[in-house]
Formats: C-alpha cells, sequence, structure tokens
C-alpha cells in the first residue's frame, strides 16, 4: 500500500513505532509523565543554555524548517510533492490530534509558578507536540529518500528540538514521543500519496512558492520568540538561505521547461522573442538582487544603526555581486565562460557607473522630498528600477561577450 520503495516505508513505520510508541505508553501514565518532566524542565534555567535551546526549539516551526528541507531537497525535483504532501497530511494529523483530544499543557496543569518557561505561555492544546511532530516529518522523509549519514544529523537535531520543547516549558514527554510518532507516519502516507501522483511542473513551482514565502515572512515574523536576538538574526538567516533555495530552484526549473523550446534561430522574429527572453531572465535576476538589496540595507540600517546613506551604498555592492554570479550562471549561460575574478571586475565597473545614478536619485529623493525622507524603501526602489535597462545593455555588449562565430552570436542574440 505505500510508495514505490514500499519495504523502505514499511521499516520505517516499523522503527518509529517500536522505538517511540513504548515511551508513548510509558508516559501515559501520569506520574511517570510528571517526574521525568520536572528534571528536564529544569535544564533551561541559565541564560546561555537557554538560548541554545530556544534556537533548537523553533526548529519545529514550519517557517523555520522548510529553509532547512530546501537545502536537502532542492536537487531532488522529484520528490518536491513527497515534501508538500507531507507537511499537508502532517498540518491535518496534529492540528486534528490538539482539536480532537482537549489537554492541558504544563503550565495550564501545575501553574505558571511551578513551570520554567521560555517563550510564549501556553496552557492548552498539548496534545501532540506540533513543534515536535513537524521536525520529524523531515525525519520521515530524510529515512525515505535521503543517505545514512544525512538521516543521523536530522534525527538528532530533530531529537534535541523534541526535548526543546520540555524544556522551554510547552510540552510533557508523553506529548513529544505521540508528536514524533505522527510525524514519521504522516511522512510515510505522503510518500504513498506522491507515489499515485505525478510529480511535475507544478509542484516544482509550490515548492518555489513556499520558499519565497519564507523569504517573506521570516524577516518579519513572531512566534513569540522574537525578542530573542539570537532568533531574530536566525531569522534573517533562514529568509536569505530560502532566496538562495528558491532562486536556484526557479534557476533550474526555467532551464528544464523552457529552455528546449528556444533552440530553433533564425526569423527576425525568433531574433525578437530571444531578446525579450534574455531580458525577462535579467529581471528576475535584478528583482532577487533587489531582495537582497533592500536585505542587507534593513539589516545594516534598522538592526545595526548604520547611517541610511552608507548602508545603501553597502547593500549596492552585495546586491550587484549576486546579481553578476546569477547573470553568469542564468541569464548569460549561452556565452563561453570568462575568468570569474576578470568578469566580475567589469561587472562591478559597470555597476560603479549605473551606482551613481541609482544612489543619487536616492540621495536626492530622501534628502529633498517629504514623502520619500520616510518611506525610504520606495526611494531605493525606484533608483534600482532607472539603473535596470542601462545595466542590460552594458552587460550584453561588454560583460558577457565570449569568442563565437557569427552564426552561435545570431542564434544567441
Amino acid at each position: 500500500m505505500f510508495g514505490v520503495d514500499s519495504g523502505r516505508s514499511r521499516s520505517t513505520i516499523f522503527k518509529a513505532s517500536c522505538f517511540l510508541l513504548p515511551f508513548v505508553a510509558l508516559f501515559s501514565v501520569t506520574a511517570v509523565n510528571h517526574s521525568v518532566f520536572y528534571p528536564l524542565n529544569s535544564w533551561g534555567g541559565e541564560s546561555p543554555v537557554s538560548v541554545f535551546w530556544i534556537v533548537l526549539t523553533n526548529l519545529g516551526d514550519g517557517f523555520f524548517l522548510f529553509p532547512l528541507t530546501m537545502l536537502l531537497f532542492y536537487k531532488k525535483p522529484d520528490k518536491q510533492l513527497a515534501v508538500i504532501l507531507t507537511m499537508l497530511v502532517g498540518a491535518l494529523l496534529l492540528n486534528g490530534g490538539k482539536a480532537l483530544i482537549p489537554s492541558l499543557r504544563p503550565v495550564g496543569a501545575l501553574g505558571i509558578e511551578a513551570v520554567n518557561v521560555l517563550g510564549p505561555v501556553l496552557k492548552t492544546d498539548t496534545m501532540p507536540s506540533g513543534h515536535t511532530g513537524t521536525v520529524f516529518l523531515l525525519v520521515g522523509l530524510s529515512f525515505l529518500y535521503l543517505n545514512s549519514r544525512i538521516q543521523s544529523v536530522v534525527l538528532l537535531l530533530a531529537s534535541l528540538s523534541g526535548l526543546s520543547r520540555i524544556v522551554v516549558g510547552a510540552h510533557w514527554p508523553f506529548d513529544i514521543f505521540l508528536g514524533a510518532w505522527v510525524g514519521i507516519v504522516s511522512a510515510v502516507l505522503a510518500d504513498y500519496l506522491a507515489s499515485k501522483l505525478n510529480s511535475g511542473f507544478k509542484s516544482r513551482v509550490a515548492f518555489i512558492f513556499l520558499g519565497l514565502l519564507c523569504v517573506f515572512v521570516l524577516p518579519f515574523y513572531d512566534n513569540g520568540f522574537r525578542g530573542y536576538t539570537v532568533i531574530q538574526y536566525f531569522q534573517y538567516l533562514l529568509a536569505l538561505l530560502a532566496l538562495v533555495l528558491s532562486v536556484r530552484c526557479l534557476v533550474t526549473l526555467y532551464q528544464d521547461e523552457l529552455e528546449s523550446r528556444l533552440k530553433q534561430p533564425g526569423t527576425l522574429l525568433n531574433k525578437l522573442f530571444l531578446l525579450g527572453h534574455r531580458l525577462t531572465k535579467f529581471g528576475m535576476v535584478g528583482a532577487s538582487g533587489f531582495l537582497v538589496d533592500m536585505g542587507v540595507y534593513t539589516l545594516l540600517g534598522q538592526l545595526l544603526g548604520i547611517p541610511h546613506l552608507v548602508a545603501r551604498g553597502c547593500s549596492y555592492w552585495v546586491a550587484a555581486s549576486w546579481n553578476w554570479f546569477w547573470n553568469r550562471t542564468f541569464t548569460f549561460s549561452h556565452v563561453p565562460k570568462e575568468r570569474k575574478l576578470k568578469q566580475w571586475s567589469k561587472y562591478l565597473t559597470m555597476c560603479l557607473v549605473s551606482f551613481f545614478p541609482s544612489w543619487g536619485s536616492y540621495y536626492v529623493l530622501t534628502e529633498f522630498v517629504p514623502f520619500f525622507m520616510e518611506y525610504k524603501q520606495l526611494a531605493l526602489a525606484m533608483g534600482v528600477m532607472a539603473g535596470m535597462l542601462f545595466n542590460f545593455t552594458i552587460a550584453s555588449v561588454f560583460v558577457f561577450v565570449g569568442r563565437q562565430s557569427g552564426v552561435a552570436k545570431e542564434a544567441n542574440l
């Protein structure tokens, strides 16, 4: 009844059940559940140690976990449907369990004075542990699709993340083991569903969409732990990881699905189409660079307190290097590769020219227009857009060029 590798699916459920369900039965005894909870909950008392557990407990949050899941599966497009279905099945079973089984968390049962709480104070809907179940979705996927080394690392991190739910005072030991079992079973059920469906273009687009959702949500997301500075930086780091992987997946998807349609040179209409195709790719890279530009600018200006004009200058060059890399490997991939350092220098020289109208327009708007003095990000966007067409022209004729035959040049435009 399971997926293509039904033996591996059955083995995964068998191992999870043999190890986890006896603990579920053991901790269903209230006295044992409470006696184990107290010493584990005391582990998070000291400040440096508490930060460690707070980072681990956030791995069970879907927005935190998905960029790490992308890291493991961005090169496995045939498994991305299974990843998405695992999230859906897991959400249904974990949230359904909480809704159907009324239960009290440690704070609700013992009182706030008896529990060491890190993060938000939660009192109800304890069974099963949603965070533990979520991170064990990845354990199930790793045991189905990944090698043994990765399985060991994922299992270790997931186990520590589950333990952290007790340390932060959010769950009982019973909830942790039940949530872990539900998470692994959800992955196996999703594997079965994925085997009945085609993992194609739509599932890959959905995978990219979820990554981009993390990019836009994580910098502002508050699940009750954002008051800890380390969590804020962790969110920015994961958002950057999600952006890099989403762009990488988008590049791969674009090349797999569309490049094959653009191999017939000849007519003027086709040449114009190829030019539009290349300009679209350049714009896609520019859009991702804009997000990098905005992210670095916000990080330097708002979080680190660097003067906004200096922050703008720094963010520009970081985004320029980002754009050079992706234009080299994506937009102008047809051009014979020049030495990286030389080409990067030429690209930054081009950016040095376009920097002045871009930064200059930003300076004029933010210094002399009251509206943009308050909304500096809009001024930044206008400056970025102004330099895009200029950059594309210069990049096409100066930076990304190689020695090609006349026929090849005409074909690639």
